[in-house]
């Protein structure tokens, strides 16, 4: 009776012993895994703070590029604009030289208007008012205006007074005739118009 109560104190003690061991071992196996979590973790709060990094240098080269983006885009305005002040500079030069041309035609057509004695001379003053006409049009598509002067009032922007009279029948300042046609290029004077001025004298009538 007694070596079956021993055994069975041995048995509990065994029992005991035996859910103790699997007790720490299941203990150990739960710090193992808390460690491998907390590792987990640490990675985890690293690669995140590594993404961050990331989408903000991805952020600031974004910004970057759109920066270049509308440097390029303004480059490309200021470029065009540049070029299209070199072509209008250029054609203005142009216009200036073929403005004489255009001054001798019409002289020489405003004289041989009163000398038209035979067909054939007729059919020549035709032709070269078909090429004043002609170089006329073509210079005002490229933009060429004539500047209007006879009978408008004097403005120094657009004329230039070579000569001046004093007229009662005419306004003071009032372009009374025209010497020298002006011109623009667009927006631009190639040269102001020559013309006469009324200028009255302005007396004390007290």
């Amino acid at each position: 009776m007694e070596k079956d109560k021993t055994r069975k104190g041995v048995s509990y003690k065994r029992k005991y012993l035996d859910a103790k061991g699997q007790f720490k071992a299941k203990e150990k196996e739960l710090i193992d895994v808390q460690r491998k979590l907390s590792f987990l973790e640490g990675r985890f709060s690293s690669q995140e703070k590594e993404l961050k990094s990331i989408d903000e240098e991805a952020g600031q080269y974004l910004e970057h590029l759109k920066r270049l983006k509308a440097e390029f885009e303004n480059y490309k305005k200021r470029s065009l604009k540049e070029r299209a002040r070199i072509i209008s500079l250029s054609n203005e030069g142009l216009m200036r030289e073929f403005l004489p041309i255009m001054d001798d035609l019409e002289r020489a057509l405003g004289s041989t208007k009163k000398k038209r004695k035979s067909k054939e001379f007729a059919s020549f003053v035709e032709g070269i008012g078909m090429i004043f006409g002609q170089l006329k049009s073509m210079l005002e598509k490229q933009g060429l205006k004539q500047i209007k002067a006879q009978g408008e009032r004097f403005d120094p922007h657009f004329h230039e007074a070579v000569m001046r009279v004093e007229l009662d029948k005419y306004p003071d300042d009032f372009v009374v005739e025209e010497m020298r046609k002006g011109y623009k290029l667009n927006d631009r004077i190639l040269r102001p118009s020559m013309v006469k001025v009324n200028k009255k004298s302005h007396k004390d009538t007290n």
